[in-house]
């Protein structure tokens, strides 16, 4: 599988360039060579493939062979992240990039041990994108800003459904009907301390169903990997 790259602007015409930080991981850190196969993308879901002819110190250049776009399918699948150590916020982009997550919204609950920072929403960025380049996807996941229980609970709509994933649940996911006609499916994964009462009353008060997804109690950085797989399998995508 061809080695994946980001630019702004997907070319119409028969070369497309590769510049600044991106020309630069790709001809000094993997030391790709004239010749050698690449795909570019502008991240929304175009992209062209080709080999390289052109190398220079901020810029490479590859002749235009394949060109294509990811569909959007529906629901989008949204994970609604408490923010996570920030060791674990690598292995959890990772992760649920991997598994096919539509868009992220970072939740600050009231358990999170770490609290959302100025320069957070760079870090996530930069982590979403590097996860993109590992699972060879073309369309980035969406990054909305961080939010607090009552504007996510105000997302639930007619046309979404908001699953909130506990371990004090009696109700398998795995059990759930989920309409593939809907708009968008919320995953609400909780920090390592748990969500609380107040925030599961709050939720469920909007609309939003409380589910496990088995018997073991998963890592919030992994959690969420296990419940968009869980969701794949279960709109019969995976």
């Amino acid at each position: 599988m061809l080695s994946l790259f980001f630019a702004d602007q997907i070319s119409t015409g028969s070369t497309q360039d590769l510049l600044g930080d991106e020309a630069h991981h790709a001809s000094k850190v993997l030391r790709l060579n004239l010749g050698e196969q690449i795909k570019i993308s502008d991240g929304k879901g175009s992209w062209v493939s080709g080999p390289i002819t052109e190398i220079e110190k901020k810029k490479l250049t590859i002749a235009i062979s394949d060109r294509g776009a990811s569909t959007v399918v529906t629901p989008e699948i949204v994970l609604v992240q408490a923010v996570t150590k920030s060791d674990r916020n690598k292995e959890m982009l990772e992760l649920a990039v991997g598994a096919g997550v539509d868009r992220i919204i970072p939740w600050q609950s009231e358990r999170s041990i770490s609290k959302w920072q100025s320069d957070s929403y760079s870090k996530w960025e930069i982590g979403i994108k590097e996860a993109c380049k590992q699972a060879r996807q073309v369309r980035l996941p969406e990054l909305n800003k961080v939010m607090n229980t009552n504007e996510i609970s105000k997302l639930f709509t007619q046309n979404s459904r908001g699953f909130i994933f506990h371990e004090s649940a009696n109700i398998q996911f795995s059990h759930q009907e989920v309409d593939e006609k809907l708009d968008c499916v919320y995953l609400v994964i909780g920090p390592e301390g748990g969500i609380t009462e107040s925030e599961l009353g709050i939720f469920t008060q909007a609309g939003g169903q409380v589910v496990r997804l088995g018997s073991t109690v998963l890592r919030s950085a992994h959690a969420g990997f296990a419940a968009i797989a869980a969701l794949q399998t279960r709109l019969g995508r995976w």
